[in-house]
């Protein structure tokens, strides 16, 4: 495992062009998709009757009421919700094309070549790559079939009781580890496919290096928390302009973070499919 991130490590300074690119793409993406809620979400909670303003229980519940109502029958909030809907959409479809591009480095890494194979990666094998997305999309928001009803009655019964959201943490923390399971293996057969050398047999590796698997991502994943952490205290304490600034310049450690646990994943499957 400690082998498995050093390499990471080293592969990282290969692909240092790419960390750049991808730093001034979300650097981009969260500013603009910033003013585009901005203009819209903030004059919504400008209203909200809060407690230290004054507000009571009634006109809280009455907010929630006609923020419903508004759902079902102003326009201009559902152009709003599918515009931004179409937002997320293009980010999610981006995100396997960006994802194939830096995988085909590591294998050309791997062979001994030198150069920029991240954009030709994505030609390549962006739209396999975003296969595999849909079916871990999918596979991810099967279990919400089961888990919404009873989540959503819990959230509605929570809006006069808040302590009632703990009963939620149960499922949401077993959805979350459904979905790190689903998002190893297909990342392991993404390595088996790319590669050429299958990927039921990647598969297999992974079930065979599962430990160190998890290691790896809650060594590098922790990194990501301690940042998310960073952010969401700077919000509390010193919101506005600062929040802001560190929220932006985030994007570079957080990116990052999530090369290494690719590269380091990559190292990890690599030692056991081409033994040296």
């Amino acid at each position: 495992m400690r082998t498995s991130i050093t390499r990471g490590w080293q592969s990282m300074k290969e692909q240092f062009y790419i960390l750049i690119l991808l730093f001034i793409y979300r650097l981009l993406w969260g500013y603009f998709l910033y003013g585009f809620v901005r203009s819209t979400i903030v004059p919504i909670l400008l209203r909200y009757p809060d407690k230290n303003a004054g507000g009571s229980g009634m006109g809280r519940l009455l907010y929630y009421v006609e923020g419903q109502f508004s759902l079902n029958t102003d326009p201009a909030i559902r152009t709003w919700l599918w515009m931004f809907l179409g937002l997320v959409v293009l980010r999610l479809l981006l995100s396997p094309f960006i994802r194939a591009g830096l995988l085909h480095e590591l294998h050309q890494e791997r062979k001994g070549e030198r150069g920029l194979f991240f954009f030709p990666g994505m030609k390549l094998y962006g739209f396999p790559v975003l296969i595999f997305s849909l079916i871990e999309w999918v596979l991810a928001l099967l279990p919400l079939y089961w888990l919404a009803p009873k989540m959503y009655g819990l959230f509605l019964s929570s809006f006069m009781n808040y302590s009632l959201l703990l009963h939620l943490v149960p499922y949401v923390l077993a959805w979350l580890i459904y979905i790190f399971i689903v998002r190893l293996f297909l990342l392991y057969m993404q390595f088996g496919y790319t590669s050429g050398t299958g990927m039921f047999s990647s598969l297999f590796i992974c079930l065979k290096s599962l430990i160190p698997a998890i290691g790896i991502s809650i060594i590098l994943g922790a990194g990501g928390l301690v940042l998310l952490l960073v952010c969401g205290l700077t919000g509390i304490f010193c919101p506005g302009l600062p929040a802001l600034l560190i929220r932006q310049i985030s994007s570079l450690p957080s990116t990052l973070f999530k090369m290494w646990g690719i590269s380091a994943q990559y190292h990890l499957w690599r030692s056991k499919a081409f033994p040296q």
